[in-house]
């Protein structure tokens, strides 16, 4: 009889299992007719043309494709100024491709970030399954894998598919970790999750104050395990390997020991007395004296827009609030705003056929067009603070799982606000973002009441 009811309780959770599964590999083999229906274009890359096949160019495509190209001719020490100016991870990892074939690599990218990204959502919703939150994770995941923006960047040239499915990832581990409680266990996903983070962190160096955050709040809330201290120096340690050797190829590269050399010059668009806070500014934002090498430089440039924020308050705060704006702006329309303009998404968005004409311009471009606009933004901000509010109210592993998402959400929003307001820079932190807007949505139209089931407690 007790056989018999352990498998009654584990039916339903089967069937979601089964569930998950088939729409992952359904939208990535969807993916996979439009892969191999990309044409292929020929790229001006240094003055040579560079064949792209079967993926689109990302909003920083020709940069990486310049990196990625120069390690192909002159190895991973290239000199090429475009893997010391920018990051030189994500070209790295294109390198890496090449295993299947030069010709392939690109091919391959898009391939395995569809793979990853389906992998992902899936996993994450699967851990939500298994927790409180069951009767929100099929919401989760549809919102997740059919958000057409987020699924389709990982048929482009880009960092941002890669790390939505890094934090997803790393966030279903750490359900998983609370869910099996296994000190054993523990350490082994505390390990794998310092390494993604790291990996993410190669590929944006941002996005190791979230990585940083989320593992010490993890690790920290396991009070019972003994050795927090050291575990925690060993998750720094192997997050922080990751940079350091983009900063050691810099440096066999040209002699200078820094991740890359564009953090200044990015903080300096953002700012300034013309500055609007995104790229659009009138003028190369704060005047600043430099000198010495251009390591030196970007650094003299960083330390001179912050002591420029701390002299100008009034105008500081105008801009972090436009870059606020920017950050959560719709991907099309009056209100838009970043580095979108390859998004997947608008080759066949509706909007923007019905802006084809000058009657549909007015429409979409004019006062209806700013309040739909405006509604959407501050319709997603608003699911995301009840969400996130309804999550708090929980008091147990959900209000946990709930602050591991907004660290990762705020971390990314106020590192925009000392550097460019651009709805570009929010696509790695989507996943947990429309997380929390399925927990908001669905509450809503319950009427208030989260529809919890039993599960597992924090500790």
């Amino acid at each position: 009889m007790a056989s018999k009811s352990k498998r009654a309780r584990m039916a339903p959770q089967r069937n979601y299992t089964k569930t998950f599964m088939y729409w992952a590999i359904a939208v990535f083999a969807l993916k996979l007719i439009i892969i191999f229906n990309i044409q292929g274009a020929g790229i001006d890359i240094s003055g040579n043309t560079f064949f792209v096949n079967r993926i689109w160019l990302g909003a920083d495509g020709e940069n990486y494709l310049k990196g990625f190209d120069a390690m192909l001719k002159a190895g991973v020490f290239s000199n090429e100024g475009t893997l010391n100016y920018w990051p030189a991870g994500y070209p790295l990892a294109m390198l890496c491709l090449t295993i299947f074939g030069k010709a392939y690599a690109l091919m391959s990218l898009s391939i395995i970030q569809s793979i990853l990204f389906s992998f992902a959502t899936y996993f994450f919703a699967l851990q939500l399954s298994q927790t409180r939150l069951k009767k929100f994770s099929y919401l989760v995941f549809i919102l997740v894998i059919l958000n057409p923006t987020l699924s389709l960047s990982s048929l482009t040239i880009g960092y941002e598919s890669l790390t939505a499915s890094g934090f997803l990832i790393t966030t279903a581990l750490i359900i998983k970790d609370f869910i099996q409680k296994d000190d054993n266990k523990f350490f082994k996903y505390v390990i794998i999750n310092s390494t993604i983070f790291g990996f993410l962190t190669f590929l944006q160096p941002r996005l190791v104050v979230s990585g940083i955050l989320i593992n010490l709040f993890w690790i920290l809330t396991r009070k019972r395990f003994k050795t927090t201290l050291l575990l925690v120096s060993i998750s720094l340690v192997i997050t922080l390997l990751f940079p350091a050797t983009l900063m050691f190829r810099n440096h066999k590269a040209i002699g200078i020991f820094t991740i890359s050399t564009n953090l200044g010059a990015t903080m300096n668009v953002g700012a300034g007395d013309n500055a609007t806070g995104g790229y659009q500014s009138k003028v190369d934002g704060v005047p600043c004296k430099t000198f010495g090498t251009i390591s030196e430089q970007d650094n003299q440039k960083v330390m001179c827009v912050l002591n420029w924020y701390v002299s100008n308050p009034t105008k500081a705060i105008k801009l972090f609030y436009n870059k606020t704006i920017y950050f959560w702006s719709p991907w099309i329309g009056p209100e838009a705003n970043g580095t979108m303009g390859r998004n997947p998404w608008l080759k066949v968005n509706p909007i923007k056929n019905i802006a084809s004409t000058p009657e549909g311009e007015k429409l979409v471009y004019g006062g209806f067009g700013k309040l739909i606009s405006w509604l959407w933004l501050l319709g997603g901000l608003g699911l995301l603070l009840y969400g996130y509010r309804t999550l708090w109210r929980q008091n147990s592993l959900e209000r946990f799982i709930a602050n591991i998402a907004m660290i990762a959400i705020t971390t990314n929003w106020l590192l925009s606000l000392i550097s460019i307001g651009d709805h570009r820079f929010r696509i790695p932190i989507m996943g947990m973002s429309l997380f929390l807007q399925a927990i908001g949505l669905k509450t809503l139209f319950k009427g208030g009441k989260a529809p919890m089931v039993e599960g597992p407690a924090l500790r």
